[in-house]
């Protein structure tokens, strides 16, 4: 009985609820009158193709340099206070000659060291930066990429 009410309640509502909806057509793409700019910069492309076509003996070449989704770091420390880090790196300014990277993984602050294509190079940083005073130093598998780099 009591689904007998519901629907005999909700059908009515559906039904009226059914209304055609009327979009507005009237918005014309024509007359926002861009054409005009759009073929200008139209004009300038092919030019500069034309351009680049006359000057194909005086290209310039391009170096290919091999790009590898990780890349292997030696992480010095870690610390969750801003000046310990700032610290750690002056410090390690001075020591190493290879890329530093202080990079914040809420809630700590990460200093790494290197940038290297495989693990043996960064185990030999690694030994490294154990001598000069960084015992906990270890090696990381980070991605390469400038995203995570921030």
């Amino acid at each position: 009985m009591k689904q007998l009410v519901f629907f005999s309640l909700l059908v009515p509502i559906l039904v009226w609820g059914q209304a055609k909806v009327k979009l507005d057509e009237s918005f014309d793409p024509t007359t926002l009158h861009d054409w005009p700019n759009s073929k200008v910069r139209i004009e300038q492309i092919k030019s500069l193709k034309d351009y680049y076509a006359e000057r194909d003996d005086d290209i310039d070449t391009v170096e290919i340099v091999e790009y590898s989704d990780f890349v292997f770091r030696v992480q010095l420390g870690s610390t969750s206070d801003y000046d310990v880090a700032i610290a750690i790196e002056e410090r390690a300014a001075q020591t190493f000659d290879e890329e530093l990277l202080l990079q914040f993984d809420s809630p700590y602050y990460k200093i790494r060291v290197g940038k290297m294509n495989n693990r043996e190079d960064a185990q030999n940083l690694q030994q490294f930066a154990i001598q000069n005073g960084y015992r906990r130093a270890w090696v990381i598998r980070t991605e390469n990429s400038p995203a995570t780099e921030n």
